[in-house]
């Protein structure tokens, strides 16, 4: 699971056979399926959704996809920002049930949400693709019930994954981690399993696993320097972790 950092205040775009792995960000993510269908997972909660049906992924709400056929869907993602009408929901609540089997209106729905696929690639005007997400957001939230939400606060988060992306091929602790943000381990490790759904080591074998990937396929290195540029202190520990991640031997990728 990976704290991912995105720049953009809305992304819209139509995605083929998505497949997304465990991650967490703090913008507003939402699926609305066209054609096949998709395993959503939200916060533990999972279903395959099919045609016209919707999923919606609060801020710092792990999340992953799974095609297992096909699949054709719209993926909006926006910081919550830039609807402040919806400032409680989304920083203060979260929904009982994350998926939406089938929407109120849904032909209108359809077309809002290919009206603001389109206003987003070709539209100079950034209030068109607004004006038309505030509808989306209102039909869905109308839809969901909602309780508190248990809230980890977003910065911490945010610390955790910049720390770790900046110091990850480094020999670092979890209470040299806790240490350097200003809090104590238990509370770092309570992050993790709350929000990251994993543990710290899993989580720092991941970056190590997928800085190891990206210099395979990309460098000349062999594999033993390889294992030691992302921060393994073994081949073996090494080999063990990229099968876990990816299924296969380093050799075998690069």
């Amino acid at each position: 699971m990976i704290y991912q950092n995105r720049e953009e205040s809305l992304s819209v775009k139509l995605t083929k056979n998505n497949n997304c792995r465990a991650h967490i960000h703090r913008q507003v993510e939402i699926f609305y399926v066209l054609d096949g269908a998709i395993e959503t997972t939200i916060s533990g909660q999972k279903k395959v959704l099919g045609k016209g049906m919707v999923s919606i992924a609060f801020p710092n709400m792990v999340h992953e996809t799974y095609t297992p056929a096909s699949s054709s869907a719209v993926m909006m993602i926006f910081s919550h920002d830039i609807l402040p009408d919806f400032y409680y929901e989304f920083n203060l609540q979260e929904p009982c049930n994350p998926f939406i089997e089938a929407m109120e209106e849904a032909d209108r729905f359809a077309f809002l949400v290919q009206g603001l696929l389109e206003s987003v690639q070709k539209s100079a005007d950034a209030r068109i693709p607004k004006g038309y997400l505030y509808t989306i957001v209102s039909m869905i939230l109308s839809k969901l019930p909602l309780t508190k939400q248990q809230k980890v606060s977003a910065e911490i988060c945010q610390a955790i994954s910049g720390y770790l992306n900046r110091h990850f091929t480094e020999d670092i602790s979890l209470p040299q981690l806790a240490a350097a943000l200003g809090y104590s381990k238990y509370h770092i490790s309570h992050i993790f399993k709350e929000k990251f759904d994993c543990s710290y080591s899993d989580y720092l074998k991941r970056l190590r696993a997928e800085h190891a990937m990206g210099l395979l396929a990309h460098s000349e290195l062999t594999v033993t320097d390889i294992c030691f540029a992302s921060g393994f202190n073994s081949l073996r520990s090494f080999y063990r972790a990229f099968h876990e991640v990816y299924g296969v031997a380093p050799r075998s990728a690069k």
